[in-house]
């Protein structure tokens, strides 16, 4: 039997359930996350004359919109996996569609990659990003 083979026998019914429980209990926390952090953004504090109040605030707003901005990217690949849980199409790598495995799906519930197509992804990125860069630096500045 295959490692593949037998890490998809692994991902039976119960294990399915614990798992939509994990991601459906993440999304009603990352969504209270993203209300918190627009209502408190849409708070306008006094106006006060003290410029280090007012850095203070700036940097408080713009910690408060890194977070919303990543648990609302979080919460979209949760969405994603549930989707995926209803479809039975959970658990497979969308580049090699082998079976990602179980320990990965458990430690990180909504991946999408299998560890190795995962490593590739990320390794070309950084070359993307590297050519990117470079092609803004030589770019002709007129």
């Amino acid at each position: 039997m295959s490692t593949t083979t037998k890490s998809r026998e692994l991902l039976d019914r119960r294990t399915a359930l614990e798992i939509e429980r994990f991601l459906q209990a993440r999304r009603l926390a990352l969504s209270s996350v993203i209300r918190r952090g627009l209502g408190e953004r849409q708070e306008s504090p006094a106006d006060e004359g003290d410029e280090e109040a007012t850095a203070s605030r700036t940097l408080e707003s713009e910690v408060q919109a890194a977070l919303v901005d990543r648990a609302s990217r979080e919460l979209a690949q949760v969405d994603a996996a549930l989707e995926l849980l209803r479809e039975r199409r959970y658990g497979y790598c969308r580049d090699c569609a082998e079976f990602i495995g179980l320990a990965r799906l458990r430690s990180l519930p909504f991946a999408q990659r299998c560890r190795p197509c995962q490593e590739r992804a990320e390794r070309t990125q950084v070359v993307e990003s590297r050519r990117s860069l470079a092609t803004l630096v030589t770019a002709d500045p007129d």
